[in-house]
């Protein structure tokens, strides 16, 4: 193989990853955020949240693994968060004692819920009187 083949395997190497590559940006502005994500996975967005905010995230390896490009601008934190974790079963927010600290979260901690597969089902009643009962009851 020759000195320019390899090069040029090279450069289209370059190119595959350059163009697959992942930026995430997160600033907190008094209580809002400012986000750019490009083919970033909600997981990745966290994790940057986590460091630039100084949150604590709780079961973050529950979130997506899928890339996405997001751009959110002076959003309410609240807001944001709705956004990111739309696709999740739920979360909770902790606040943090000194709210709006410049640069920082407003948010301690978030733990991420995963989604229940379902209402629970009643357990059949037992005998007539119990069928009569659950039919009333309806």
């Amino acid at each position: 193989m020759t000195s320019q083949s390899v090069f040029a395997a090279a450069l289209v190497l370059a190119a595959a990853v350059m163009a697959q590559a992942q930026t995430v940006k997160v600033e907190f502005v008094m209580g809002k955020v400012n986000l750019t994500a490009q083919n970033a996975s909600v997981r990745t967005i966290m994790s940057e949240w986590a460091r630039v905010g100084g949150t604590r995230i709780i079961n973050a390896e529950r979130l997506s693994a899928t890339p996405v490009t997001l751009q959110l601008t002076d959003v309410p934190e609240r807001q944001a968060l709705d956004i990111l974790l739309r696709d999740v079963g739920g979360y909770m927010l902790g606040p943090r004692e000194a709210n709006l600290v410049p640069g920082i979260s407003a948010f301690d901690r978030l733990v991420v819920v995963t989604a229940t597969a379902g209402p629970a089902q009643r357990p059949a009643p037992a005998g007539p009187r119990a069928r009569w009962r659950a039919s009333i009851r309806s």
